[in-house]
């Protein structure tokens, strides 16, 4: 199962994003459940509320809490390792050293992803 970033929720959902189409393109491909964290997932919803509002953020949170899709709670064992990923990485958010942290304990190597920090990572981006 490949891991979801906030980079391709925020291109799947709005249609004026330039990689919208890439990203519906990515999502009709997927024969699998996609995971991603809880963390991914606010910080795609404050994304969307800043950018087009509270009413628009919570329909598209909505529509995602009913899919196919896994949402991960992390650990304090995730956060000790991403704060590892931030040390090495001085330029990663936290949010995705969270993602890479819980990546590497459930053996992810693929990532849905515009964001090119995940290269430096190790990980394979799919974009």
């Amino acid at each position: 199962m490949p891991f979801a970033d906030t980079s391709y929720f925020i291109a799947l959902f709005r249609s004026n994003d330039e990689k919208h189409e890439r990203a519906v393109n990515l999502s009709k491909d997927l024969n699998e459940r996609v995971l991603t964290t809880q963390h991914v997932f606010s910080e795609f919803i404050t994304f969307i509320s800043a950018k087009d509002g509270n009413n628009i953020a919570y329909e598209l949170g909505r529509r995602i809490l009913k899919s196919e899709l896994v949402l991960l709670s992390t650990s304090n064992e995730d956060i000790e390792l991403a704060l590892e990923y931030i040390r090495k990485h001085p330029k990663i958010s936290g949010c995705d050293a969270i993602s890479a942290a819980v990546m590497q304990k459930m053996a992810i190597n693929k990532i849905l992803s515009f964001d090119s920090d995940f290269d430096r990572m190790g990980f394979e981006r799919i974009s």
